[in-house]
């Protein structure tokens, strides 16, 4: 069976008509979460019998997990093994071999699920594919992705509304463009924006700023637009914050790094006349395509050539910081005095 869609995935919960084997995973882990409750209480019921519900997480041995899959029901209508992120990137060859093959061997009315509602495997990331690959020659594979823009407004919406209250399209794109677009925390944003609004009909645009807290990219890419437009005190303070509220100097530029090289994609395509919907095309954006505009108006005023050496300055502290070993805190200090340096004798 392929890759399936949530509605496909629904329409099999409703007529309970169960894959062997399913694979439910993604960036929106949300969906995740929910989409294995309801898939595992559909097979198991809502009070699954000790008898036909077995579980596993984390460190799965293959073994007792084929010993699970291949019990027969007894006193339910399907035998359920739910097994929850797994650290697939911590296995064994020999364990997965074993794994993959429990996929193939599963006793008729034993249904395998297999989700990752929160752990995502960091190293070898290839043998989580392989297990996806597998599994979807068996059963069904599921991937939850972040929703597009648009939707994630509904999401905000709909929310605001069983709290009471209305939202505006602009009070909502300004939550997302401050939070991200991880539903779990657009929704506890959501509620507190509404709490917040009191006897207020309308969730006020004034309090996202004053009670919703920036994810680390939307720091770091005002931190960026600081040090572009020359505001030295302002870029320091926003990097004492992020030092402040202990944010890993790696990720700090490792994000700076997306938004100089957006800023660079965007200022090379002006020059040669292509449009930003090429570039996001060309470069797989996607959700992210919103980044380009925001590049290009944070750079106005700085030239091509110090763009170039803002990227040159980004790239040598990640390459000292991952070869030598150096005080993190000191060499992100160092660079963004360095980036306002260029930023400044760039100015056009």
């Amino acid at each position: 069976m392929p890759v399936i869609t949530q509605k496909e995935l629904e329409k099999q919960i409703k007529q309970r008509a169960f894959s062997p084997v399913y694979v439910i995973y993604g960036s929106e882990q949300m969906y995740v979460s929910r989409f294995t409750k309801k898939l595992t209480e559909a097979v198991a019921g809502k009070n699954p019998s000790e008898f036909g519900f077995h579980t596993f997480s984390g460190e799965v041995d293959p073994d007792t997990l084929a010993s699970a899959v291949g019990v027969v029901p007894f006193m339910s209508e399907y035998n359920c093994v739910l097994v929850t992120d797994v650290f697939f990137d911590e296995m064994r060859k020999d364990e997965l071999d074993k794994l993959k093959a429990v996929f193939s061997h599963t006793v008729q009315g034993t249904v395998l699920i297999l989700s990752m509602p929160s752990y995502v495997p960091k190293r070898n990331k290839s043998t989580f594919e392989s297990i996806v690959k597998r599994a979807a020659k068996d059963g069904s594979v599921i991937r939850f992705e972040q929703p597009d823009p648009r939707t994630l407004e509904k999401h905000i919406a709909k929310w605001a509304n069983e709290n009471g209250k209305f939202i505006t399209q602009n009070t909502a794109l300004r939550l997302m463009r401050v939070c991200g677009t991880d539903l779990n925390r657009l929704k506890n944003e959501v509620d507190k924006l509404c709490a917040y609004a009191g006897d207020s009909e309308e969730v006020p645009y004034e309090a996202i700023d004053l009670l919703v807290a920036q994810n680390l990219e939307a720091r770091v890419f005002s931190l960026s637009d600081a040090v572009l437009a020359g505001k030295g005190d302002e870029a320091f303070n926003i990097l004492q914050q992020l030092f402040n509220q202990k944010e890993s100097a790696q990720m700090m530029l490792y994000v700076l790094a997306n938004a100089f090289t957006d800023a660079y994609r965007v200022r090379v395509a002006d020059e040669s006349g292509a449009d930003l919907k090429t570039v996001a095309e060309d470069f797989g954006y996607g959700k992210r395509s919103f980044a380009l505009g925001k590049a290009r108006t944070a750079t106005r005023q700085v030239s091509t050539e110090a763009l170039r050496r803002c990227l040159d300055a980004v790239a040598d502290a990640d390459s000292r910081m991952k070869s030598v070993s150096v005080n993190e805190r000191l060499l992100v200090e160092q660079l963004i005095a360095r980036l306002l340096l260029i930023a400044k004798e760039g100015r056009r």
